[in-house]
């Protein structure tokens, strides 16, 4: 297999990978919330309560990572489908500038999360 063909392999693979994980991870989050909302709805005491709301916070991470992981996909499919211009972002600083943008936090922060959650 000629080079060119393993990078776009490749390529293809990890834009599987990452797709299977998201959905993984929202499947699994699902699960979470509502085994917790079921355990909610049986009126338990404070403390068990409080302890259901640290696990449905502690899901939040979900929403980060699932956002990050599907903005380096996106990335992933542009530069699948135009090969060409890989070199020309990397020469341009373009892809430099990419990456960084995908350090940016996206969503909603841990306090407006508390905040919906009525926690503060």
């Amino acid at each position: 297999m000629p080079p060119a063909d393993k990078v776009d392999a490749a390529l293809v693979a990890a834009i599987r990978n990452l797709e299977a994980a998201v959905t993984e991870q929202e499947r699994a989050v699902n699960r979470i919330l509502g085994l917790a909302e079921l355990l909610m709805e049986r009126n338990p005491d404070q403390s068990t309560l409080l302890r259901l709301e640290g696990i449905m916070e502690a899901c939040a991470f979900q929403d980060l990572t699932g956002q990050r992981i599907r903005k380096v996909n996106r990335f992933l499919r542009h530069l699948a489908d135009n090969k060409g211009l890989v070199a020309d972002a990397l020469t341009s600083g373009q892809a430099r500038d990419d990456a960084q943008d995908m350090d940016k936090p996206k969503g909603l922060s841990q306090e407006e999360v508390d905040r919906l959650l009525g926690n503060r």
